[in-house]
């Protein structure tokens, strides 16, 4: 459970990168989830809790999903495959693999 404190922290910080993104709460929402599905499945594969070859697939299939749904709003994406933390990063501009943090994390 989060605080009162925490919980606006949190949305000043999720509208910060909607006003830098150009995208909606919802359209935000809908990635953190998304995100937070592939963290849970890099999770496991660390882990080795679950079947690679199923994990891979819907790997594959929420990194297309995630693709189609960015794709259309004209964002670049960076996927953070370690488990430790965010794994989506967004920004408007292509995303250098050796500098992602400068994106928007959404967490």
């Amino acid at each position: 459970m989060y605080t009162k404190k925490e919980r606006e922290q949190y949305n000043q910080s999720r509208d910060n990168a909607c006003q830098r993104l150009g995208i909606t709460k919802n359209q935000y929402n809908w990635l953190r989830r998304k995100g937070e599905e592939l963290r849970r499945i890099y999770e496991a594969n660390c882990n080795g809790d679950s079947d690679y070859k199923i994990n891979g697939m819907r790997e594959n299939g929420l990194n297309n999903d995630i693709q189609d749904y960015i794709g259309s709003m004209g964002l670049f994406i960076y996927f953070q495959t370690d488990p430790r933390g965010a794994t989506l990063y967004l920004d408007k501009k292509p995303i250098p693999t050796n500098n992602y943090t400068q994106a928007v994390c959404i967490y």
